[in-house]
């Protein structure tokens, strides 16, 4: 009888692991945001538009909750900015609408940090973002804000 319910309590603790382990918390949004989204950027600098742009921006699945999103190189001279690839963007739904949100980021380019964060939504397959980014030293941010065509 002790036998009995030292194994059955073993078999009980075992199933108990294996069933928390192999939870998933049913945030599988990423693959339903993969793509390629071509839209137009605006670049400003403290409101001033230093630039629109059109470009295509790609969103790729890093887990079932978490996507990376690459943005092409763009502008010219002093206002060039180069491809950031941003990694580990949250992906959240509610409704028809997924949310995008990346509180903080670091990305190296060119031995130059640029410091920033990306919150969107991508709604009836299109991507609308904002993200302000710091390069290097600069004292304010870059703000992109891309909306799909």
């Amino acid at each position: 009888m002790k036998r009995s319910k030292i194994l059955l309590t073993a078999v009980f603790s075992v199933l108990t692991l294996l069933s928390i382990s192999c939870s998933k918390d049913g945030k599988e949004y990423a693959k339903d945001v993969v793509g390629n989204y071509d839209g137009t950027l605006v670049m400003s600098v403290s409101g001033t538009n230093y630039g629109t742009f059109d470009l295509v921006v790609n969103v790729e699945s890093t887990s079932d909750d978490q996507v990376s999103m690459t943005i092409p190189a763009f502008g010219e001279g002093h206002m060039a900015m180069p491809e950031l690839t941003i990694t580990n963007i949250d992906v959240d739904k509610d409704g028809s609408t997924y949310t995008l949100e990346k509180d903080q980021f670091t990305i190296t380019v060119n031995e130059v940090p640029y410091k920033g964060s990306v919150n969107g939504i991508v709604k009836d397959g299109k991507l609308t973002f904002t993200s302000p980014v710091i390069p290097g030293a600069m004292p304010m941010a870059v703000n992109l804000d891309f909306t799909t065509k």
